[in-house]
């Protein structure tokens, strides 16, 4: 007698058949987000995930909007498809390369990451890797970018207020040209098949912008409650922690089926409003303190500390991890290394100061997170934005030869040349000082770094006009 079931995911299958096994464990480096997930960048174009090199394309090569394709067209997409197919022939597709380069420089990528969370969530029998998906199960969601902060590393398509700047300073910023917004409620297909793909949604991640800003973000969690869709949705959001929405928050908390959020925090005291302007320090650890009395209280919620790691603040991690661990120790950090902007990436930093650097995190106990820094230490110390090769030496036999030509082909030249024109061009239109905030990184870098001189040229010259390639 045969057993019929169908998953959580939406797999049907027969639970007897001996094959049934084979079904579910594949040899090759499978995702388990290119079989049921959606990425979404404001304005509704789209990605396999939020770090993909490219936006998914449909058959005309037009990039495809949620404001006219639904969420399962996206993932069912021949661009896609093609993804996946790659994937089972053992390929390493190019869109992926940035779990790729974390793989090979020994950091647990975001693909392994997942893997492991579905089998969690999900158990062993979750996809079925040979077949094509039937439903979105999980989204990434940017509703738009209304943004109260323009971070150093962020820019205009996740930021409002950095647009401004961005025009005034010429740093070069992509625009969206659709006929329809994806946030007009009467046309856009990402509200009008809304009731279609939350009735298969599993987990929802909510980016920003800053979710608790947008008017949207605010209804659409209060219909999902009101419907009772919540109950069986786990739902995630990204924050940067000057606003505590203690309404709403409590409100998810207990109608949600799981609530997370991840507080995105860069650094502590004048370094945080620096690289997160023009937030304020004190604001925000206010709002700490009532998110760690979430997290340890009798809501069920689970916050994590986002700590983004450039060239500005690598140096400091040691002191991140000691404020964090003396105040607020259940936080679980994310050691989150930066890969754009490409200039403000830590491996962009001079060959001396990287070697300092690396003797500082080294000798710092970094404990439960100790192989997670031995993996930035060895990205840092690739010469990825210079001549040379992006992979250290003693791993490039792991990988054949057209893998390493893709990781190589990303060294780009004079990329410290921009850091030091867009740190001294930021200094001077937000009336801020490098070298005061961070005096330790600046003596390290002085002898290459004449931020005086350059504050000078930026003065007398006004602001570099960059292209895309040399932001990048």
């Amino acid at each position: 007698m045969t057993k019929i079931v169908t998953n959580q995911l939406g797999y049907t299958y027969d639970q007897d058949n001996s094959e049934a096994e084979s079904w579910f464990d594949k040899d090759y480096k499978k995702c388990a987000l290119l079989w049921s997930h959606v990425a979404n960048e404001p304005g509704g174009t789209c990605r396999t995930c939020c770090i993909a090199k490219h936006r998914i394309k449909d058959d005309k090569g037009e990039e495809m909007n949620l404001s006219t394709s639904t969420m399962l067209e996206v993932l069912q997409s021949k661009f896609v498809k093609n993804i996946r197919q790659e994937i089972r022939e053992g390929g390493t597709p190019e869109n992926c390369e940035t779990c790729w380069i974390d793989e090979a420089n020994g950091k647990l990528s975001k693909r392994q990451q997942y893997n492991e969370y579905y089998e969690r969530w999900y158990g062993n029998q979750h996809i079925m890797w040979d077949h094509e998906p039937e439903r979105v199960v999980d989204a990434q969601l940017i509703f738009d970018n209304t943004c109260n902060l323009k971070c150093r590393s962020c820019n205009t398509n996740y930021s409002s207020k950095w647009r401004e700047e961005a025009i005034d300073r010429q740093v070069p910023f992509w625009e969206i040209d659709s006929e329809i917004d994806m946030m007009d409620e009467e046309r856009s297909k990402f509200w009008t098949d809304i009731k279609n793909w939350t009735g298969d949604i599993l987990r929802l991640e909510i980016m920003g912008g800053e979710p608790f800003y947008m008017k949207q973000f605010r209804n659409f969690a209060k219909m999902l409650i009101e419907d009772k869709t919540s109950q069986r949705i786990a739902m995630t959001l990204s924050t940067n922690g000057t606003v505590a929405n203690k309404e709403l928050l409590e409100s998810m908390a207990t109608n949600f089926k799981d609530l997370a959020f991840s507080v995105s925090i860069d650094g502590i005291e004048d370094r945080f409003t620096y690289l997160r302007h023009p937030g304020k320090w004190d604001e925000v650890k206010d709002n700490l303190d009532y998110y760690y009395e979430l997290h340890t209280g009798e809501y069920p919620v689970n916050v994590q500390i986002t700590h983004t790691i450039t060239a500005l603040n690598v140096m400091y991690l040691p002191e991140f991890h000691e404020y964090f661990n003396s105040r607020w120790p259940q936080f679980k950090i994310w050691n989150n290394f930066a890969h754009y902007p490409k200039w403000l990436t830590c491996s962009v930093l001079p060959a001396g100061a990287k070697k300092e650097i690396t003797k500082q995190l080294q000798a710092y106990d970094f404990g439960v997170y100790k192989s997670e820094i031995d993996s930035l230490i060895e990205y840092m110390n690739t010469p990825l934005y210079q001549n040379g090769e992006s992979v250290a030496g003693n791993v490039r036999a792991r990988f054949d030869k057209n893998r390493l030509k893709m990781f190589d082909e990303r060294n780009i030249e004079k990329k410290y040349d921009t850091f030091k024109n867009q740190i001294a061009g930021g200094d001077r239109y937000r009336e801020e000082n490098f070298t005061e905030v961070f005096p330790e990184l600046h003596e390290l870098i002085k002898d290459s770094f004449n931020y005086e001189s350059e504050l000078e040229t930026v003065s007398r010259e006004g602001f570099k006009k960059l292209s895309v390639e040399e932001y990048g």
